[in-house]
């Protein structure tokens, strides 16, 4: 089996998209399938690079991404040139050909509008043998609106009546499809994975370092708490929670996501706790956070790294006790990927009560739930899951084993396994 994977990515980009899509041909790549894409570089880089080698700019992305080599099964064929315009069309050319000269071809589309070129394309070579495979990560139509929101509802119908497999990211988008769109001919359901090249366990010092460090207060080690399972009836006192309690964030920072409710509930806890805030994007809400945790004469115990490469985060979070999804959001979201990252770190994890957090966790078990979405349900629950170091134990012990299937390269190898399932080399080409 082949991979073809049809997705639209101009480098430099920093994207948690294309890290999606090319951390995933990569683990295809390194699961035993010929995997080729098609990726826009400078132009002047691509006259620059010798033939036969990767370009710079790609080598530094996967490198970002944990990738120091890129796998031997893996083939990026380059397109030279930041036009988007040109650069369409000369993706269509290369993923012509590709389709073209293949057999036993799969294409792999993470956006609908390239499984509907990868289904044009299949048409007009009348390579019927050719698959197409539709990646959902959002129903993009109803994010739109007007015209725009037809044509993409248009769109998505056709390709869920002619692509070959649906891959649901989880079954709250399985559902949210059911009924707006035709039902696909096959479907499969595979949370998206997180990175473990990149994400993996890590144990808290005894002590932070100095940059860090709040005065008054020593670091103590995890298991010196006095607590148990049980949740305590009252909120502790300050000097239960003497030594220093590392609170971590990581993701986007814009409205929804929560990071404000969280500053404020540091700033209804004592000084022993403090926040690491991993994420600098989008740049004003990376700016409007930074003036909050101020105003809130936060300075000394919130450190704001701005965006890191992923291949930095696990470093960062050596010293984190508590893991924070702090959701605040009317909506829910279709892939928790941050929940995954915090059972790939083996951290224990405090979150906001979101349906598809509360699907994906067990209360008690890989996580702590807050009452509410509001600072005070934050900080009762940071309170409480600071006071049970055992249980915060069994967490890290719970998350480590469970994240063992949760993996991108886990979940290459399940959807490798099912499309070859349904689509069986030709005779001659097992």
């Amino acid at each position: 089996m082949q991979i073809v994977y049809c997705q639209k990515m101009r480098f430099p980009n920093s994207s948690a998209h294309a890290q999606h899509c090319c951390l995933t041909a990569a683990e295809f790549a390194a699961a035993g399938a010929p995997t080729v894409f098609f990726p826009g570089i400078p132009f002047i880089e691509a006259v620059m690079t010798p033939a036969g080698r990767t370009a710079p700019t790609l080598l530094r992305f996967f490198a970002g991404i944990g990738l120091p080599a890129l796998p031997s099964l893996l083939y990026p064929e380059t397109i030279g040139t930041s036009h988007k315009g040109l650069y369409g069309r000369l993706f269509r050319a290369r993923l012509r050909s590709a389709v073209a000269r293949g057999v036993d071809v799969v294409c792999f589309a993470s956006s609908v509008r390239e499984a509907g070129i990868a289904l044009d394309m299949r048409r007009r070579l009348g390579k019927s043998d050719a698959r197409v495979v539709f990646e959902i990560h959002h129903l993009i139509s109803r994010l739109k609106d007007g015209e725009e929101a037809k044509y993409l509802y248009a769109l998505e119908k056709r390709v869920f009546l002619n692509v070959d497999l649906v891959v649901f990211n989880c079954t709250t988008l399985q559902n949210a499809c059911a009924g707006y769109l035709p039902e696909p001919r096959a479907h499969v359901v595979e949370p998206l994975g997180y990175n473990e090249r990149t994400i993996r366990p890590v144990r808290g010092p005894e002590q932070l370092s100095a940059a860090r460090n709040v005065p008054g207060f020593s670091p103590v080690p995890d298991g010196e708490y006095d607590g148990g399972h049980a949740v305590p009836a009252a909120r502790p006192e300050p000097s239960e929670l003497s030594g220093i309690v590392n609170l971590a964030y990581v993701g986007s920072l814009q409205q929804g996501k929560g990071v404000e409710n969280l500053l404020r509930a540091l700033a209804l806890l004592e000084k022993n706790f403090v926040l690491t805030v991993i994420g600098g994007t989008p740049e004003a809400d990376f700016r409007l956070q930074r003036r909050l945790s101020e105003e809130l004469h936060l300075t000394d115990r919130v450190c704001f790294t701005g965006r890191l490469e992923q291949a930095a985060i696990a470093g960062r979070l050596a010293d984190c006790d508590i893991f924070v999804i702090p959701m605040n959001t009317d909506e829910d979201f279709f892939a928790p990927i941050k929940m995954y990252e915090g059972q790939g770190l083996a951290l224990p994890i405090a979150a906001t009560p979101m349906p598809s957090l509360r699907r994906g966790l067990k209360d008690g078990v890989n996580a702590m739930f807050a009452e509410g979405t509001e600072p005070g349900d934050l900080a009762a629950l940071l309170w409480r899951l600071a006071a049970q170091p055992d249980l915060r134990r069994s967490m890290r012990r719970n998350n480590a084993a469970a994240a063992r299937k949760l993996s991108a390269g886990a979940r290459a190898a399940r959807l490798l396994d099912r499309m070859r399932e349904l689509f069986p080399a030709p005779a001659g080409n097992a």
